[in-house]
């Protein structure tokens, strides 16, 4: 018990010195509006996304997500003397302009947690952490838990599954690659394990809102360039069409990707910067290499 609230008081203390760092620093940090930390949208070549602010060069980050309205933005942080575990930032407009990011206070309260992953609708957070109980009889491989939005705040965790990243439709339907026993969740509608749908390795999965496509990261499929990111087609029977790589729009040395709450635009983590930044891209390019039917 005495461990455990020393190690409370730590945590709690490196919180609030990040919060009072954040604060001391706020009036260096540029003034930004409009959706997407206002930014300039991409075309169909990939942008860096707002170096110095999501994309920094002495960290590496991996996910970038934006809640409904584009008015919130979090991402995950790492470096090599500061925050070695990771950390979740988070920023967001007040009173019409974004603020600096600061530690997000919800995924603090979990220890270390890594790739966390927005429903569309904004209803749910799924992230993997190795610091939450999991159930009886269950190994710790790669636990991941999902959090639902209430009218007074979000649930306590629950443990989901073992898998690493996890994504929804706008119809509330899970797609994640486990290949592992799921429980039934009440709470969910439904959900799809890719590893039983799909003959290859479907990495980092990422459905569109809409359902009609998905986009996945690969070593073994044959890519073009250095983009390890691929994209299969629903069918209208509900298969998938073979995997087509991004590397014709994708020039960089990219995976873990994501899709916006609206379809407009995917995010995904490059290596060609010094550490692995973030870079987005309009997702007209999914279109573009569409197979005829």
């Amino acid at each position: 018990m005495c461990l455990r609230f020393h190690l409370l008081v730590i945590v709690a203390s490196a919180f609030f010195a990040a919060i009072s760092c954040a604060q001391v620093a706020e009036s260096d940090f540029p003034i930004l509006k409009g959706p997407y930390l206002g930014q300039k949208p991409p075309g169909i070549t990939p942008e860096l996304f707002a170096p110095g602010i999501v994309s920094i060069d002495k960290y590496s980050e991996f996910v970038c997500i934006f809640t409904p309205g584009a008015e919130e933005c979090v991402f995950d942080c790492y470096g090599d003397d500061e925050y070695q575990e990771g950390a979740i930032f988070t920023t967001r407009i007040e009173n019409g302009k974004w603020i600096k990011p600061e530690i997000h206070k919800l995924f603090a309260e979990f220890g270390d947690v890594f790739l966390p992953t927005l429903s569309p609708d904004g209803q749910y957070w799924f992230f993997t952490t190795k610091a939450l109980p999991i159930p009886e009889g269950t190994q710790r491989i790669i636990p991941m838990y999902f959090m639902k939005k209430t009218e007074t705040g979000w649930t306590e965790p629950k443990y989901f599954a073992q898998s690493i990243h996890a994504s929804a439709t706008l119809d509330g339907t899970v797609f994640l690659n486990s290949g592992r026993k799921i429980e039934p969740h009440s709470d969910l509608k439904a959900v799809v394990d890719l590893s039983e749908s799909v003959p290859f390795d479907a990495g980092h999965s990422v459905i569109s809102p809409d359902g009609s496509y998905l986009i996945f990261d690969n070593n073994e499929l044959a890519r073009n360039g250095d983009c390890k990111l691929f994209v299969i087609y629903k069918n209208n029977d509900d298969s998938w069409t073979a995997p087509v790589s991004l590397g014709e729009y994708i020039k960089q040395h990219a995976f873990c990707a994501w899709v916006t709450y609206d379809g407009k635009y995917i995010f995904f983590h490059s290596l060609d910067g010094p550490k692995g930044d973030i870079y987005w891209v309009s997702a007209e390019i999914v279109e573009r290499l569409r197979p005829e039917e």
